[in-house]
């Protein structure tokens, strides 16, 4: 008897950290930007970008360009010149993925877009 309440025991105690793990991974923290800056990025020190959605986590709408320095650079949704960053970046990366990312201007670039 004293068997199968241990057992029981045991398996509340896996069933229980089970579901605090899952909970836990829902509730982590995305990085979202915070807040947009104005000033114009140059296309030549962005490697891709990927939209940042209100409501899916975060507080405001963004595009974040990712620069050949590993940063992240939050630019508001609207502009022209954030749309004519992003259809530059997208025909680079499209030249790039045809030439399965060989070449001096394809060595930084993301081959995938999240």
């Amino acid at each position: 008897m004293a068997s199968t309440m241990d057992s029981a025991k045991i398996l509340f105690s896996v069933l229980f950290f089970y579901v605090c793990y899952q909970v836990t991974q829902g509730q982590m923290v995305r990085d979202c930007c915070l807040e947009v800056s104005k000033k114009e990025i140059p296309q030549r020190i962005v490697t891709g970008y990927q939209p940042q959605v209100r409501g899916q986590g975060c507080s405001i709408d963004a595009m974040v360009f990712n620069t050949r320095k590993g940063r992240k650079l939050c630019a508001p949704t609207g502009p022209a010149w954030v749309t004519n960053l992003m259809k530059h970046m997208d025909k680079l990366i499209k030249m790039c993925d045809d030439t399965n990312f060989k070449g001096k201007h394809c060595k930084k670039l993301m081959s995938k877009q999240s």
